[in-house]
C-alpha cells in the first residue's frame, strides 16, 4: 500500500493525511475480507467488479460501491460512493494489490491464484485508459496479477525433494494388538512421490497431446486448420491436459505453429471460426466462462455468440487470441475441477 498516497490523487489533487489514513484503514478491512472468500464463483464476481472499477468510466457496480462505502464510512462518515465513484476504484485496486503481493506456494491453486488469473484476464482485455493516473493504477494491478499468476504456475510445478523414510517402531503390548508408526515413518516420503508422479503425468499428457498434432475438438489434423481457429482450438484443448494454471512453456507450445499471425477483432475472429464455434464451446458452455463475460470474453463469445464485450473492437494478433484461449480455458478448467490432486 505504499502507493496509496500516489493513487489517491486520482480523486483529489490535495489529499489530507486524514483522507489517506481513512482509506488505508478501509483498504485493510477490504483486503482482509476478500482474502477469505473461498467460493470460486464469488471470487470471480469480486474480480469482475474490481476490474470494472479500474477501467472504463470508473462507475462501479452498486454492490462494490456499497461495500467500499461501508468500510470507508467507519473512518470518514460523510463519504458517499455515488459522489466519489473513483474512490471505489482506488480502494478496490489498492486492496487487491495487497492480496496479490503474497508469495506463491507450491499448491498452485489458492484464493490469490484465482484473483490473479481472473484480474489478469479481465484487465488485459480492457482498452488502455487515457487518464494517466487511473491507467497507472490499472496497469499496476494488471502487471502484478500477471506476475503472480505466472510465478504461481511455475512454483506449483517444482518437483519435491523426496525425504528418507523415518524410523519404524513396532510396539507389542501384552494382551493388545501390535501397533506401528508405519504411516508416520513413510507419510512424507509417499506424499512427495505422489506429487512428483502427478506432475510427471501432467507433463507426459501435455507432450503426448503436442505430438498428436491433431485437434480432438475439431476432429481433424492441426496442420489443415486456418491459423486463427487453429490457435484458439489449441489453447482450449491444451488447458484440458493441465492440473494447474498454464505456465510459460505451455503458452510456447500452444503457439508453436504461428505463421502469418493475422490481426482480428472479436467479431472477425468469430467469423473466422465459423461453424466450428459450437464444437469449441461444447466443453464449457455451461461453466463459469458463460457467466463472466469480462473475465472470459473469448470463451463467453464462443459459448453465446455475443461479441459486444468491452475491448472486443480492438484488433489482436491470432497468437494473442491463442494465448488468451489458453489463459481463459486454463482458469475455467481449474475453477470447474477445483484443482486436481498433486
Amino acid at each position: 500500500m505504499d502507493n496509496l498516497p500516489v493513487h489517491i490523487r486520482i480523486t483529489s489533487l490535495t489529499p489530507t493525511n486524514e483522507d489517506v489514513d481513512a482509506r488505508r484503514a478501509a483498504i485493510d478491512e477490504l483486503s482482509a475480507a476478500w482474502a477469505k472468500i473461498s467460493d470460486v464463483g464469488a471470487i470471480l464476481n469480486k474480480s469482475e467488479m474490481i476490474a470494472d472499477s479500474l477501467g472504463g468510466d470508473g462507475q462501479p457496480y452498486d454492490d462494490l460501491g456499497e461495500e467500499v462505502q461501508e468500510a470507508l464510512q467507519k473512518h470518514a462518515s460523510a463519504f458517499l460512493y455515488t459522489e466519489c465513484p473513483l474512490d471505489v476504484g482506488v480502494c478496490a485496486g489498492v486492496a487487491v494489490l495487497s492480496i496479490l503481493s503474497s508469495s506463491p506456494g507450491t499448491s498452485g491453486w489458492t484464493i490469490t491464484d484465482v484473483y490473479a488469473s481472473a484480474l489478469w484476464s479481465a484487465l488485459t482485455f480492457q482498452p488502455n485508459l487515457t487518464e494517466q493516473k487511473r491507467e497507472k493504477l490499472r496497469r499496476e494491478v494488471l502487471d502484478l496479477a500477471r506476475q503472480r499468476s505466472q510465478s504461481s504456475a511455475d512454483k506449483a510445478r517444482e518437483r519435491t525433494v523426496v525425504p528418507d523414510m523415518g524410523d519404524l517402531v513396532v510396539t507389542i503390548a501384552e494382551g493388545a494388538k501390535p501397533s506401528t508408526t508405519f504411516k508416520k515413518a513413510t507419510g512424507a516420503t509417499i506424499e512427495a512421490l505422489r506429487r512428483n508422479a502427478a506432475l510427471d503425468r501432467e507433463e507426459l499428457d501435455f507432450l503426448w497431446w503436442v505430438q498428436l498434432n491433431r485437434s480432438r475438438l475439431l476432429k481433424r489434423p492441426i496442420g489443415g486448420i486456418a491459423e486463427p481457429l487453429r490457435l484458439v482450438a489449441s489453447g482450449i484443448e491444451a488447458a484440458s491436459h493441465l492440473r494447474r494454471l498454464p505456465a510459460d512453456l505451455h503458452y510456447d507450445l500452444v503457439l508453436r505453429t504461428v505463421n502469418d499471425d493475422p490481426e482480428l477483432n472479436l467479431k472477425e475472429l468469430m467469423e473466422a471460426i465459423g461453424d466450428d464455434r459450437e464444437r469449441l464451446a461444447a466443453s464449457f458452455s455451461k461453466t463459469h466462462a458463460a457467466k463472466h463475460s469480462s473475465i472470459f470474453p473469448l470463451l463467453h463469445a464462443l459459448a453465446t455468440g455475443e461479441v459486444n464485450a468491452v475491448g472486443a473492437d480492438e484488433k489482436r494478433k491470432a497468437s494473442t487470441w491463442g494465448g488468451r484461449a489458453l489463459l481463459e480455458a486454463g482458469l475455467n478448467h481449474m475453477c470447474d475441477t477445483g484443482g486436481l490432486q498433486l
